[in-house]
């Protein structure tokens, strides 16, 4: 269910001096060495770009063996490393995060001792470490409650592979978000996938893992969603030859084309210096757990402890652009006639002008006192920018850490250069000594707009190509997803599964004093049935804004708009075939249909999104038949289109134009087309043949008639009747 969260009390609150604050994040994890585990870093073996090729393994030196420890509670999948027969690695997938709003997938130990795990092909019979301890304990009594002889306790009872049953090509989502489906013949029941016929262990926070000699590399994935996508053209995949490597370094070498070495760049952008991780509980009353039962809480203790990383004072800097993608994947925020596109530096008047994205779209800053930028803009009225991680200065005014405005944007005069924003200031923690402490600042910024080139044949044979020019909407950059398969899967029979994209959007709401407000928000895909009448049903697909963060402009005279948090987890739900299951969005949302008279005289049916409270949305739907969803695939297949979106194009030439109703409703209809990049990495917008129009009269619900219409008229909405509970997902 939805957190109510009261608008005086948002991700954000004035402190004494009337400024924006972010709330303390409470970092909370175990520190992956024994406490007094002296360890080194030398160039080769840091996180991080050099030249072709960017690190994700944090790679450090021990001084003889030491112990290993899990960072977070997790489930631990664990695999060989590379050809040493005598090594192993881990894949912990977080159950509990151990920093508010930072999605880790998962943490990959890499060069374990084999010989604390297993004899041969047997988990060892000594519990030498707390994970065999732990394993053990809970295979034995599993046996021992159904009243079974234990039998041997295999490596294959977790997963680990022997010989060739799993293939380096599998997706590790495959092994952690299984489905087992088993079979009896007689008396006896086995997996019908022999390569699921195992359990992975969780296993707590600061549980002793296992042992590594010499060395340990340790990669922290960033989560992006429970989902594939289809042709996928990125030469990387988080499958089992990545997380078999000894290390790991993204390679652009293994990109075939220019656009295929320019999506391994921006993967870069999915992994996490494990020393800015611990760096950043100096931020917000974080708690360093060691194995001596000590815990580390001041920015002193935790600098001290990753000292030992050769990037322990290094800050980086994430940039979210356009479409989800890196700042200037599209190439939209270089100044006119060059390729620079960020001033950088350490004060407002020490900048440096420099291309953001040269060589990876991770930057990396050494000791850097503060961080002050300033990006391009066009000064649009819907330019902004979101703090996700990073602790702004005093001096940079904001709203809960939304920039905008007269916050972000110029005022011609003095030799100002409107081309950039304010310079935006970043505190960093240091010590007493002065000394930067690892960190990242995450960004989500929108400062100009992207435009888009259509071609099109002229009219007659022989005639020249006629191009047209759009400028990408708000809501064109919403609803993604459409392609995707979840890695969640279903039991099968009434289950429905549910996918959703883990990246933050910034999205604008129009309110009532005619200004907007802002949200960040992530999406997602549910299918469900809807019954037509007793015997006929349809297929439908609705995609849905989850909010993550809002701040809007409320004046005495109109309603504040709604600021419920939603869950932000893929996952299944379950429904009855003895009744009407069609989705609806949670509590206390609910939608209501209405039936007009559109443009073309045909009777329509739309559906409006409302709350219990009253209050105004804060969430917006795009919802439209199975069928209808289904023109699209074949258009991303055929068009090879990546990262494809619904572009919403408006019949009328007015983008902002709408059409009355014989009954006086004012409502805009809208014809579907998907835009993405094609194979050299340049935007598209590809239509089907067959049109697909939604219609909306309240700019937060779209949806097809066909979708709509099939809604009980006479449902009580605001609630869940007895005879009728929703899925509530």
């Amino acid at each position: 269910m939805p957190q109510n969260i009261p608008s005086g009390s948002l991700s954000t609150a004035p402190d004494s001096k009337g400024l924006n604050v972010r709330p303390d994040l409470l970092p909370e994890s175990f520190f992956f060495l024994e406490k007094g585990q002296t360890f080194s870093q030398d160039t080769n073996g840091k996180f991080g770009a050099n030249g072709t090729v960017f690190r994700t393994t944090s790679k450090v030196s021990l001084n003889g063996t030491g112990k290993i420890y899990t960072i977070c509670q997790g489930q631990v999948f664990l695999q060989p490393c590379g050809g040493d027969s005598t090594k192993v690695n881990a894949i912990l997938k977080p159950f509990n995060q151990p920093v508010k709003g930072l999605a880790i997938k998962y943490i990959v130990y890499r060069g374990l001792n084999r010989s604390d795990f297993f004899e041969g092909d047997l988990i060892k019979s000594t519990a030498t470490t707390g994970f065999v301890d732990v394993i053990k304990k809970e295979f034995t009594g599993l046996y021992n409650m159904l009243g079974i002889t234990v039998p041997p306790f295999t490596a294959q009872h977790i997963g680990f592979p022997v010989g060739n049953s799993q293939s380096a090509d599998d997706l590790i989502d495959d092994y952690f978000l299984k489905i087992s489906k088993v079979q009896t013949t007689g008396s006896t029941t086995t997996e019908v996938d022999s390569k699921k016929a195992f359990e992975l262990p969780m296993i707590p926070r600061g549980t002793h893992l296992g042992n590594a000699t010499g060395s340990v590399g340790i990669d922290i994935v960033l989560n992006e969603g429970d989902y594939t996508v289809a042709n996928d053209p990125n030469p990387f995949k988080l499958n089992l030859a990545f997380a078999r490597s000894t290390d790991h370094v993204l390679d652009q070498a293994k990109g075939n084309t220019a656009f295929e070495k320019k999506l391994m760049r921006e993967t870069a952008t999915q992994f996490l210096d494990v020393a800015a991780f611990y760096g950043l509980h100096t931020q917000g009353k974080g708690k360093v757990h060691m194995s001596d039962n000590s815990v580390l809480q001041t920015t002193e203790e935790i600098a001290g402890q990753i000292s030992g990383f050769k990037t322990a004072d290094t800050t980086y800097l994430y940039i979210q652009g356009s479409r989800q993608r890196s700042y200037n994947f599209y190439g939209n925020q270089n100044l006119e006639g060059g390729t620079h596109n960020i001033k950088i530096g350490p004060t407002a008047d020490n900048l440096s002008l420099e291309q953001f994205e040269a060589g990876w779209p991770v930057k990396e800053l050494v000791a850097q006192p503060l961080l002050v930028i300033q990006l391009t803009t066009d000064n649009n009225d819907a330019a902004a920018m979101y703090v996700k991680q990073g602790v702004l200065h005093a001096d940079t005014p904001n709203e809960d850490y939304f920039i905008r405005g007269k916050n972000l944007l110029q005022e011609e005069g003095n030799g100002v250069d409107t081309n950039f924003t304010k310079p935006i200031t970043f505190s960093l923690s240091k010590t007493s000594a002065n000394k930067t402490v690892a960190s990242f600042v995450q960004l989500i910024y929108e400062g100009k707009t992207v435009k888009i080139t259509s071609e099109t044949p002229g009219p007659n044979p022989g005639d020249p190509v006629v191009s047209t020019a759009y400028d990408l909407k708000d809501i064109d950059d919403i609803f993604g997803l459409i392609n995707v398969t979840p890695k969640v899967q279903s039991k099968g029979g009434n289950e429905l599964t549910y996918v959703i994209d883990q990246n933050l959007l910034l999205i604008d709401f129009e309110n009532k004093a005619g200004g907007k407000d802002i949200a960040t928000v992530t999406t997602k895909k549910v299918e469900d049935v809807i019954m037509k009448n007793d015997t006929e049903s349809l297929k439908r697909v609705t995609y849905e804004t989850l909010l993550n963060n809002i701040r809007q402009n409320v004046g005495a005279f109109f309603e504040s708009r709604a600021a419920y948090q939603d869950n932000s987890n893929s996952g299944t739900v379950s429904y009855s075939d003895k009744i009407n299951n069609f989705y609806t969005p949670e509590k206390p949302y609910y939608l209501q249909p209405v039936a007009y008279t559109d443009n073309e005289a045909k009777r329509v049916t739309s559906l409006s999104l409302h709350l219990e409270d009253g209050s105004v949305s804060s969430k917006k739907i795009l919802g439209i038949t199975f069928t209808e969803n289904s023109l699209f695939i074949p258009l991303i297949n055929q068009q090879q289109i990546n990262n494809p979106k619904f572009y919403f194009r408006n019949l009328l030439e007015d983008p902002n134009a709408s059409y009355t109703s014989q009954e006086q409703r004012v409502y805009k209809k809208y014809s579907l087309s998907v835009i993405g990049e094609d194979q050299a990495g340049e935007l598209i917008i590809v239509a089907p043949t067959q049109q697909v129009y939604v219609y909306t009269f309240d700019n937060v619900t779209f949806t097809s008639d066909e979708y709509a219409k099939w809604m009980p008229s006479s449902y009580d909405f605001s609630g869940v009747s007895e005879n009728m509970k929703l899925p509530q997902i």
